[in-house]
Protein backbone atom coordinates (compact mmCIF):
# COMPACT_ATOMS: atom_id res chain seq x y z
CA UNK A 1 0.00 0.00 0.00
CA UNK A 2 1.49 3.59 -0.81
CA UNK A 3 1.22 6.04 1.67
CA UNK A 4 -0.27 9.33 1.13
CA UNK A 5 3.40 11.43 0.47
CA UNK A 6 4.02 8.76 -1.99
CA UNK A 7 1.23 9.43 -4.02
CA UNK A 8 1.55 13.13 -3.93
CA UNK A 9 5.12 12.13 -5.25
CA UNK A 10 4.36 9.89 -7.85
CA UNK A 11 2.12 12.63 -9.44
CA UNK A 12 4.42 14.70 -9.16
CA UNK A 13 6.87 12.46 -10.92
CA UNK A 14 4.02 12.10 -13.71
CA UNK A 15 3.72 15.55 -14.44
CA UNK A 16 7.75 15.65 -14.44
CA UNK A 17 7.69 13.52 -17.29
CA UNK A 18 5.47 14.65 -19.95
CA UNK A 19 7.95 15.81 -22.73
CA UNK A 20 6.84 19.70 -22.98
CA UNK A 21 5.82 20.45 -26.75
CA UNK A 22 9.68 22.17 -27.45
CA UNK A 23 12.19 21.45 -24.84
CA UNK A 24 13.17 25.57 -25.25
CA UNK A 25 16.36 25.32 -22.71
CA UNK A 26 17.51 22.25 -24.71
CA UNK A 27 17.38 24.05 -28.13
CA UNK A 28 19.04 26.74 -27.12
CA UNK A 29 21.72 25.45 -25.97
CA UNK A 30 21.65 23.62 -29.39
CA UNK A 31 21.39 27.08 -30.56
CA UNK A 32 24.33 29.01 -28.52
CA UNK A 33 26.39 25.92 -29.33
CA UNK A 34 26.04 26.10 -32.87
CA UNK A 35 26.52 30.31 -33.13
CA UNK A 36 29.96 30.06 -30.49
CA UNK A 37 31.12 27.42 -33.19
CA UNK A 38 30.40 29.62 -36.40
CA UNK A 39 31.65 32.60 -34.34
CA UNK A 40 35.36 31.16 -33.83
CA UNK A 41 34.99 30.30 -37.32
CA UNK A 42 34.84 33.96 -38.36
CA UNK A 43 36.93 35.50 -36.04
CA UNK A 44 40.03 33.61 -36.56
CA UNK A 45 39.81 33.35 -40.09
CA UNK A 46 39.60 37.23 -39.95
CA UNK A 47 41.95 37.41 -37.79
CA UNK A 48 40.69 38.59 -34.54
CA UNK A 49 41.23 36.00 -32.39
CA UNK A 50 44.07 33.17 -32.08
CA UNK A 51 43.62 29.95 -33.42
CA UNK A 52 44.07 28.53 -29.69
CA UNK A 53 40.82 30.38 -28.07
CA UNK A 54 38.75 28.83 -31.06
CA UNK A 55 40.03 25.16 -30.29
CA UNK A 56 38.80 26.24 -26.52
CA UNK A 57 35.86 27.47 -27.47
CA UNK A 58 34.75 24.78 -30.09
CA UNK A 59 35.89 21.85 -27.68
CA UNK A 60 33.34 23.81 -25.21
CA UNK A 61 30.24 24.42 -27.51
CA UNK A 62 31.18 20.98 -28.62
CA UNK A 63 30.96 19.09 -25.25
CA UNK A 64 27.74 21.07 -25.19
CA UNK A 65 26.30 20.00 -28.10
CA UNK A 66 26.18 16.58 -27.00
CA UNK A 67 23.22 17.93 -24.03
CA UNK A 68 20.94 18.49 -27.23
CA UNK A 69 21.61 15.47 -29.46
CA UNK A 70 21.39 13.04 -26.08
CA UNK A 71 18.13 14.40 -25.23
CA UNK A 72 17.18 14.15 -28.79
CA UNK A 73 17.96 10.53 -28.82
CA UNK A 74 15.63 9.80 -26.06
CA UNK A 75 12.48 11.73 -27.38
CA UNK A 76 12.93 14.46 -24.71
CA UNK A 77 13.62 17.56 -26.79
CA UNK A 78 9.92 17.79 -27.93
CA UNK A 79 6.97 15.86 -28.12
CA UNK A 80 6.78 14.33 -31.42
CA UNK A 81 9.33 11.82 -32.76
CA UNK A 82 10.07 14.12 -36.21
CA UNK A 83 10.89 16.94 -34.11
CA UNK A 84 13.38 15.35 -32.39
CA UNK A 85 14.97 13.76 -34.85
CA UNK A 86 15.41 17.21 -36.63
CA UNK A 87 17.03 18.54 -33.31
CA UNK A 88 19.59 15.13 -33.41
CA UNK A 89 20.31 15.49 -36.99
CA UNK A 90 20.79 19.67 -36.40
CA UNK A 91 22.80 18.78 -33.26
CA UNK A 92 24.91 16.18 -34.70
CA UNK A 93 25.45 16.96 -38.27
CA UNK A 94 28.95 18.76 -37.63
CA UNK A 95 30.09 15.80 -35.58
CA UNK A 96 32.04 13.34 -37.50
CA UNK A 97 31.48 10.45 -37.79
CA UNK A 98 27.53 11.11 -36.20
CA UNK A 99 25.64 12.01 -39.49
CA UNK A 100 22.24 12.20 -38.60
CA UNK A 101 22.71 10.19 -35.26
CA UNK A 102 20.76 7.50 -35.91
CA UNK A 103 23.28 4.65 -35.56
CA UNK A 104 24.25 6.30 -32.01
CA UNK A 105 20.50 6.74 -30.80
CA UNK A 106 20.47 2.86 -31.19
CA UNK A 107 23.80 2.51 -29.73
CA UNK A 108 22.74 4.63 -27.20
CA UNK A 109 19.48 2.78 -26.05
CA UNK A 110 21.85 -0.56 -26.26
CA UNK A 111 23.59 1.33 -23.20
CA UNK A 112 20.41 1.92 -21.53
CA UNK A 113 19.19 -1.72 -21.76
CA UNK A 114 22.45 -3.29 -20.93
CA UNK A 115 24.03 -0.68 -18.51
CA UNK A 116 27.00 -2.15 -17.39
CA UNK A 117 26.96 -5.45 -18.74
CA UNK A 118 30.74 -6.37 -19.97
CA UNK A 119 29.30 -8.16 -23.09
CA UNK A 120 26.05 -6.14 -24.42
CA UNK A 121 26.50 -2.37 -22.96
CA UNK A 122 28.78 -0.20 -25.87
CA UNK A 123 30.26 2.01 -23.01
CA UNK A 124 31.38 -1.05 -21.16
CA UNK A 125 34.94 -2.04 -22.56
CA UNK A 126 36.09 1.90 -22.95
CA UNK A 127 34.87 3.45 -19.85
CA UNK A 128 34.68 1.43 -17.59
CA UNK A 129 38.80 1.36 -17.49
CA UNK A 130 41.01 3.99 -16.40
CA UNK A 131 43.72 2.48 -18.91
CA UNK A 132 41.21 3.34 -21.93
CA UNK A 133 41.67 7.08 -21.26
CA UNK A 134 43.60 8.34 -24.42
CA UNK A 135 40.73 6.46 -26.73
CA UNK A 136 38.09 8.30 -24.58
CA UNK A 137 38.45 11.68 -27.48
CA UNK A 138 37.32 8.73 -30.14
CA UNK A 139 34.57 7.00 -28.82
CA UNK A 140 32.12 7.65 -31.81
CA UNK A 141 34.48 6.00 -33.87
CA UNK A 142 34.83 3.08 -31.81
CA UNK A 143 31.15 2.93 -31.77
CA UNK A 144 31.25 2.81 -36.20
CA UNK A 145 33.86 -0.05 -36.14
CA UNK A 146 31.93 -1.69 -34.06
CA UNK A 147 29.07 -1.29 -36.07
CA UNK A 148 30.49 -1.68 -39.44
CA UNK A 149 32.16 -5.42 -38.24
CA UNK A 150 28.64 -6.64 -37.35
CA UNK A 151 26.17 -4.95 -38.55
CA UNK A 152 23.81 -7.48 -38.64
CA UNK A 153 23.56 -7.25 -35.24
CA UNK A 154 21.71 -3.72 -35.76
CA UNK A 155 19.28 -4.09 -38.62
CA UNK A 156 17.41 -1.19 -38.54
CA UNK A 157 20.48 0.80 -39.37
CA UNK A 158 21.78 0.06 -43.40
CA UNK A 159 25.29 0.08 -43.70
CA UNK A 160 24.95 2.20 -47.02
CA UNK A 161 23.46 5.32 -45.02
CA UNK A 162 25.94 5.46 -42.80
CA UNK A 163 28.39 5.00 -45.69
CA UNK A 164 26.93 7.99 -47.71
CA UNK A 165 26.88 10.05 -43.93
CA UNK A 166 30.70 9.46 -43.88
CA UNK A 167 30.98 9.69 -47.48
CA UNK A 168 29.52 13.85 -47.19
CA UNK A 169 31.89 14.19 -43.72
CA UNK A 170 35.05 13.33 -46.13
CA UNK A 171 34.18 15.21 -48.92
CA UNK A 172 33.38 18.49 -46.55
CA UNK A 173 36.69 17.60 -44.57
CA UNK A 174 38.63 17.33 -47.25
CA UNK A 175 37.13 20.49 -49.24
CA UNK A 176 37.92 22.63 -45.40
CA UNK A 177 41.87 21.22 -45.39
CA UNK A 178 42.61 22.51 -48.62
CA UNK A 179 40.93 25.97 -48.24
CA UNK A 180 42.17 26.47 -44.28
CA UNK A 181 44.48 23.25 -43.25
CA UNK A 182 45.70 24.75 -40.20
CA UNK A 183 42.34 26.74 -39.19
CA UNK A 184 40.40 22.83 -39.85
CA UNK A 185 42.76 21.61 -37.49
CA UNK A 186 42.87 23.99 -34.48
CA UNK A 187 39.26 24.47 -35.10
CA UNK A 188 37.38 21.14 -36.16
CA UNK A 189 39.75 18.26 -35.60
CA UNK A 190 41.50 18.83 -32.38
CA UNK A 191 38.35 20.33 -30.86
CA UNK A 192 36.40 17.18 -31.48
CA UNK A 193 38.73 14.63 -29.57
CA UNK A 194 38.34 16.91 -26.52
CA UNK A 195 35.08 17.61 -26.92
CA UNK A 196 34.58 13.63 -27.38
CA UNK A 197 36.48 12.96 -24.27
CA UNK A 198 34.92 15.11 -22.25
CA UNK A 199 31.51 13.10 -23.72
CA UNK A 200 32.85 10.52 -22.29
CA UNK A 201 33.89 11.32 -19.21
CA UNK A 202 30.70 13.09 -18.18
CA UNK A 203 28.38 10.92 -19.60
CA UNK A 204 30.21 7.45 -19.74
CA UNK A 205 32.73 7.09 -17.30
CA UNK A 206 32.18 9.24 -14.16
CA UNK A 207 28.01 8.31 -13.95
CA UNK A 208 29.25 4.43 -13.55
CA UNK A 209 32.19 4.48 -11.80
CA UNK A 210 33.29 1.26 -11.43
CA UNK A 211 30.69 0.23 -13.48
CA UNK A 212 29.06 -2.88 -11.63
CA UNK A 213 25.85 -2.50 -10.79
CA UNK A 214 23.65 -4.28 -13.86
CA UNK A 215 19.97 -2.98 -15.64
CA UNK A 216 19.08 -6.24 -15.65
CA UNK A 217 19.97 -6.57 -11.89
CA UNK A 218 18.91 -3.98 -10.11
CA UNK A 219 18.28 -0.40 -11.97
CA UNK A 220 18.42 1.29 -9.07
CA UNK A 221 22.50 0.39 -8.61
CA UNK A 222 23.37 0.92 -12.45
CA UNK A 223 24.45 4.97 -12.04
CA UNK A 224 25.54 7.23 -9.54
CA UNK A 225 24.19 10.43 -8.06
CA UNK A 226 26.90 13.00 -7.34
CA UNK A 227 25.43 15.02 -4.09
CA UNK A 228 26.92 18.79 -3.16
CA UNK A 229 28.50 21.26 -5.05
CA UNK A 230 25.02 21.66 -7.31
CA UNK A 231 25.54 25.14 -8.23
CA UNK A 232 28.97 24.30 -9.93
CA UNK A 233 28.44 20.69 -10.36
CA UNK A 234 25.30 20.79 -12.13
CA UNK A 235 26.09 23.48 -14.78
CA UNK A 236 29.69 21.93 -15.77
CA UNK A 237 28.11 18.04 -15.96
CA UNK A 238 25.51 19.15 -17.59
CA UNK A 239 23.15 17.54 -15.50
CA UNK A 240 24.91 14.32 -15.35
CA UNK A 241 25.75 14.33 -11.25
CA UNK A 242 21.80 13.17 -11.59
CA UNK A 243 22.18 10.56 -13.72
CA UNK A 244 20.80 8.09 -11.64
CA UNK A 245 17.92 9.97 -12.74
CA UNK A 246 18.25 10.13 -16.18
CA UNK A 247 18.91 5.96 -16.01
CA UNK A 248 15.56 5.64 -13.93
CA UNK A 249 13.44 8.48 -15.74
CA UNK A 250 15.31 8.58 -18.97
CA UNK A 251 12.69 10.78 -21.17
CA UNK A 252 12.18 13.44 -18.41
CA UNK A 253 14.36 16.62 -19.80
CA UNK A 254 17.41 17.03 -18.29
CA UNK A 255 16.68 20.74 -16.49
CA UNK A 256 13.85 18.41 -14.36
CA UNK A 257 16.56 16.01 -13.02
CA UNK A 258 16.41 17.93 -10.02
CA UNK A 259 13.14 18.17 -9.09
CA UNK A 260 12.76 13.97 -10.49
CA UNK A 261 15.19 13.58 -7.41
CA UNK A 262 13.17 15.55 -5.36
CA UNK A 263 9.70 14.42 -5.42
CA UNK A 264 10.64 10.62 -4.85
CA UNK A 265 14.15 11.58 -2.85
CA UNK A 266 12.73 9.12 0.32
CA UNK A 267 11.98 6.26 -2.28
CA UNK A 268 16.02 6.57 -4.63
CA UNK A 269 17.63 7.41 -1.27
CA UNK A 270 16.02 3.46 -0.07
CA UNK A 271 16.82 1.85 -3.02
CA UNK A 272 19.55 3.76 -4.62
CA UNK A 273 21.21 4.79 -1.49
CA UNK A 274 24.76 2.72 -2.29
CA UNK A 275 24.90 5.22 -5.74
CA UNK A 276 24.82 8.14 -3.92
CA UNK A 277 28.60 9.67 -3.69
CA UNK A 278 30.00 13.02 -3.18
CA UNK A 279 30.85 15.40 -5.67
CA UNK A 280 34.29 14.61 -5.88
CA UNK A 281 34.12 11.11 -5.66
CA UNK A 282 34.92 8.86 -8.33
CA UNK A 283 32.41 5.91 -6.83
CA UNK A 284 31.09 3.95 -3.92
CA UNK A 285 33.95 4.05 -1.59
CA UNK A 286 33.17 0.48 -0.72
CA UNK A 287 33.08 -0.73 -4.55
CA UNK A 288 35.92 2.22 -5.46
CA UNK A 289 38.19 0.63 -3.08
CA UNK A 290 37.81 -2.65 -4.18
CA UNK A 291 38.34 -1.81 -8.07
CA UNK A 292 41.49 -0.01 -7.05
CA UNK A 293 42.73 -2.56 -4.80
Amino acid sequence: MTTTNETEALKTLAKLKVSPKFAWPTITLMVLSHAANIASWVMVIGGYWPAWVGLIINSISGYVMFTPAHEAIHRAAAQKSEHNDLILSIATFVAVPFGKGKLFRIMHMHHHRFANDPDKDPDHWMASSLWTMPLWGFWPFIYLINFMRNPEKLPNVAVSEIRRELIVAVVALTALFIWQPYVTLMLWLIPSYFSFFLMCLVFMVLPHYPHTGRQDENPNTTSLMRMGWEWLLTPVLMYQNYHLVHHLYPTVPFYRYGKVWKAREAYHRKHSGSMIIGPFDLGPKEQGDQARA
